[in-house]
């Protein structure tokens, strides 16, 4: 597995540790979060979209695979945590696709792998 960025891995150990401030300070303000068919704009967007997606329902992420091609990082991942999982797969994996500017989350996609 590749050396993840700084802002990559704080996105997934803040998720994990449960710390909102230091989850948004790995993206930049102006940052775009694709959640499958939802978009997000801006700081303020993906501070909410994180409080009731990530944070609210206690979401805990494992990397499984990471790989980099031309500056874009893809990480799978594996996730648990309170949320609804009927008719989910299990383990549940999605691929968290990264763009990066000045060493902070540009653009985020989240889809199934």
């Amino acid at each position: 597995m590749i050396q993840l960025p700084d802002s990559v891995k704080t996105y997934f150990d803040a998720s994990n540790m449960e710390h909102l401030d230091s989850f948004l300070a790995a993206f930049n303000d102006d940052a775009y979060v694709f959640d499958f068919n939802r978009d997000f704009k801006g700081i303020e967007a993906i501070r909410n979209w994180s409080k009731t997606d990530i944070f609210g329902v206690h979401v805990r992420f494992e990397i499984t695979d990471a790989t980099e091609q031309d500056g874009v990082y893809a990480v799978i991942a594996s996730l648990d945590g309170d949320f609804d999982k009927t008719n989910l797969p299990s383990p549940l994996y999605l691929k968290h696709t990264f763009k990066l500017a000045g060493g902070k989350i540009k653009e985020l996609q989240v889809s199934l792998p």
